[in-house]
């Protein structure tokens, strides 16, 4: 994960693919250094999440956590905490484990399949597992740590899968910034509580499968809806057009 991070760091330039998206990573990280307080925390975050997310689109070298997809959510999580609190590695492995039961009890009984259930799958999952991990961190009980993983898949729910042509690039690099930087709130709402909740993880996880089930497929990573199909008459009508 530090590998992935510190190699998108350093990449600039366009992305392969039709879509010639440039990197936002290394800007991104160069700009948080002129920056203080929690505008540098929150740039800080979305430069680590947005250079897995690319060395995935670049087809480099990352961690799934839990997919390929939704890769840079953990890393840039972690990347934050550690470098905040100076945390030991034994306790970042501690919370990768938490991190990596609350993924398999997703992928267990429901799915983290875009193509299954929608990106809610695999971004809603990638926060839970963030948001169970960041409340462990900083002390949280497993009430605390169980709410942070329910809330991290409660307010991705729906969340559809419409990559712009069939690419795991937009709107997916940016979705992971997104959901790093609601891991930590998600955390620290949780740590506010006692860690009583009205609905369960385990309930929420059954939701969004059955969510999953009832999204249309040209939802789920077939890039024939939402943004992509948008995307697609878009260019098309300019193509006639010109």
């Amino acid at each position: 994960m530090q590998d992935a991070i510190k190699n998108g760091l350093e990449e600039e330039g366009i992305l392969p693919g039709p879509l010639k998206l440039r990197r936002k990573a290394s800007p991104y990280f160069v700009k948080a250094k002129n920056y203080s307080g929690t505008l540098k925390e929150k740039t800080l975050i979305f430069s680590y999440a947005l250079a897995v997310g690319e060395e995935n689109a670049a087809g480099g070298k990352i961690v799934t956590a839990p997919t390929c997809g939704s890769c840079g959510t953990m890393p840039a999580m972690l990347k934050r905490m550690y470098d905040s609190f100076d945390f030991s590695d034994h306790k970042i492995y501690r919370a990768l484990a938490t991190a990596g039961l609350i993924g398999n009890l997703v992928k267990t009984n429901a799915s983290i399949s875009g193509a299954k259930v929608g990106c809610q799958g695999e971004i809603g999952t990638a926060c839970a597992m963030a948001s169970a991990a960041a409340t462990q961190l900083l002390g949280g009980t497993p009430l605390q740590i169980e709410y942070a993983a329910e809330m991290g898949i409660e307010h991705h729910l729906g969340l559809t899968c419409d990559p712009i042509m069939g690419l795991v690039q937009v709107p997916c690099i940016e979705r992971n910034a997104f959901a790093a930087e609601r891991a930590l709130n998600t955390a620290t709402f949780s740590l506010l509580s006692d860690g009583q909740h009205l609905v369960s993880f385990d309930k929420i996880v059954k939701t969004m499968k059955q969510t999953g089930h009832d999204i249309p497929s040209i939802y789920k990573e077939t890039s024939e809806g939402g943004m992509a199909f948008f995307y697609g008459k878009k260019e098309q009508k300019s193509d006639t057009t010109s």
